[in-house]
């Protein structure tokens, strides 16, 4: 007897659906208006959407959410993966509009979903976990490379915040040319052009495998996708088919993202799944359900082949077909299922214990740990200039010996750790400071940030924005009165470069915008003639750079600031004394 076909999916289903899409926009946009730096768009609060993801909650010793993770993907499965991973959100909007712009191609143009079946890349999964955990003792970036919420966050500062740059430049100039000052022009060049070519690679790379193979890097790359899939195998909700009602007509494989439904053999990978319910959506026979109901429902992975009976009276070639011959494949491999679940739970396990022990709890912050004393030692002083200068003078190269790691990342050792080159403390910084590293901390460091000082750019003496950004806990938060006194670097004066040394000019730039008194102006040369030349106290110096952005010295600068290591506990800029003047009388 022919069964009855429904007109439209299930209620629930279409339900569930959109309930998934409501919250997957709403924390997809947030965050991505985060990264843009769109000011007073979002609120401040919502920076815990970043602090929840995976990865950077295990760098934060914030185990309390990762717990939390664990707990909703044994109950729900991997909704993290569709409702709170930004680049799995990210690839399903890259998926639409892959199927969109392929419909104009069609006729009638439909947005269709041609996704189908296809084998569990067990290996290959397996085999990008082990490689991002193995080598994060030897100093690779491989896991912070993979790592799903530091390839969007790259993505997004380098590809999606110059084109909204550019956008707004254009609004600009239509906006001046009719006589409106509404848009400011602000420059749309990238943070650094390695950070743009690895973000563009990565873009094209998800491009190709979203529009074409949905969750594809999810399933086969990601180890966050990895560790989360092999936990949803024992989840309690998970996606069911009921062979009774299934009517085999392969709806529900084509619409499947994660390419986890077998509709031939009744299986549904719940390693894969994402639990983005469009395949509840597109049955119309009801025979797919969300739940943990297991009586008359086909549990995922164990379900026989459908019409088995009929299987055996099959001709010797169609058993003998290249279908047949893949389901002999599956069912061999599939023999020792429970001792491969055993061995990805392993793998989870080790993750977190490796990630644990190579991450480390918080150490204490060795910016508490005094600066050297010896201030001959460690500060530079005026002397008067020989007769005869050099005949180089102004011509001295300076090399920065160590890079300049944020305020509040204690130690390039504990940064380098926690890092995971998500750029968002890039994109929020006001000044414009923090740039992503090529190979300045080594390979570990690639793309983490790092200070640069340019033309009037320098780190904020007040501003701890950084450190309140910051998801991993790479960057501490740091209260006010802490910034003032967290030495990230020291100054260094080139005498020969400096202007006053150089032509017997007066200058004082460094003096004047040095927000510790780091930096201050004594007497030099002919005291008639009155020139005065910087004299540097390091104890003092907080490394802001605010002398080495306002330095004119050409072609190299006389001032610039090297980088702590470990970064130091400054003295406190020393108080001046007020004399109290009584007047008699008005002083006018």
């Amino acid at each position: 007897m022919q069964k009855k076909t429904a007109s439209r999916p299930s209620q629930p289903g279409r339900r569930l659906r959109w309930a998934r899409v409501a919250v997957a926009a709403v924390v997809f946009t947030v965050l991505t208006l985060f990264f843009l730096d769109f000011a007073g768009f979002v609120p401040s609060q919502a920076i815990w959407l970043a602090k929840i993801q995976l990865i950077p909650s295990i760098a934060a010793g914030a185990f309390g959410v990762f717990a939390t993770l664990v707990l909703l993907t044994l109950i729900f499965g991997r909704v993290y993966c569709s409702v709170v991973c930004p680049l799995g959100i990210f690839q399903d909007v890259l998926a639409f509009f892959g199927r969109f712009f392929k419909s104009f191609a069609q006729k009638p143009r439909k947005i269709r979903r041609d996704y189908g079946w296809l084998p569990n890349p067990f290996k290959c999964r397996a085999g990008f976990l082990v490689l991002a955990v193995a080598t994060l003792p030897l100093g690779l970036p491989f896991l912070a490379l993979l790592e799903p919420y530091g390839v969007f966050g790259r993505i997004a500062v380098a590809i999606l915040k110059p084109l909204y740059l550019l956008g707004n430049n254009v609004l600009a100039s239509i906006a001046n040319a009719q006589g409106s000052y509404a848009f400011v022009y602000v420059p749309a060049t990238p943070e650094s052009w390695a950070a743009f070519g690895i973000g563009l690679v990565s873009f094209a790379i998800l491009l190709v495998l979203a529009g074409r193979y949905g969750r594809l890097y999810c399933n086969s790359v990601c180890p966050v996708g990895t560790i989360l899939g092999a936990l949803s195998k024992f989840s309690f909700f998970k996606i069911r088919l009921n062979a009774e009602k299934c009517v085999g007509c392969g709806l529900c494989a084509k619409a499947c993202k994660s390419s986890c439904i077998d509709v031939q053999y009744l299986q549904v990978d719940a390693s894969r799944c994402v639990v983005c319910f469009d395949c509840l959506t597109t049955c119309r026979q009801g025979a797919l359900s969300f739940d943990s109901n297991r009586k008359g429902q086909v549990a995922p992975n164990d379900a026989a082949p459908q019409n088995a009976a009929q299987s055996d009276a099959r001709p010797l070639d169609a058993l003998l077909s290249p279908r047949e011959s893949e389901r002999v494949r599956r069912e061999i491999a599939s023999f020792d299922r429970g001792k491969r679940d055993f061995i990805a739970l392993g793998v989870a396990a080790t993750t977190v214990a490796l990630a644990r022990s190579v991450f480390g709890a918080d150490e204490k912050s060795t910016a508490d740990s005094a600066a050297p004393t010896d201030s001959a030692a460690s500060s530079e002083t005026a002397e008067t200039p020989a007769t005869e200068k050099p005949a180089d003078y102004g011509q001295t190269p300076f090399k920065r010996e160590h890079p300049i790691a944020p305020p509040g990342a204690v130690s390039f050792e504990r940064f380098n750790k926690r890092c995971v080159g998500c750029h968002l403390c890039v994109a929020k910084c006001p000044q414009k400071v923090l740039k992503p590293a090529t190979f300045e901390y080594g390979l570990r460091g690639l793309m983490q940030p790092r200070v640069v000082f340019s033309l009037e750019h320098f780190c904020n003496f007040d501003c701890v924005i950084c450190g309140e950004v910051c998801p991993a806990g790479a960057i501490l938060p740091l209260k006010m009165e802490e910034k003032h006194l967290t030495q990230m670097g020291r100054v260094v004066f080139i005498k020969e470069n400096c202007v006053v040394y150089a032509r017997n000019e007066n200058c004082g730039a460094c003096s004047e915008h040095c927000p510790t008194q780091a930096v201050k102006m004594v007497p030099y040369g002919d005291p008639e003639v009155g020139l005065t030349i910087p004299e540097t106290n390091v104890d003092l110096c907080v490394g802001c750079g605010a002398c080495e952005s306002i330095c004119p010295a050409l072609p190299y600068l006389a001032i610039y600031v090297d980088g702590n290591p470990v970064q130091l506990k400054a003295k406190p800029v020393p108080k001046e004394e007020v004399q109290e003047v009584e007047l008699d009388d008005f002083g006018f």
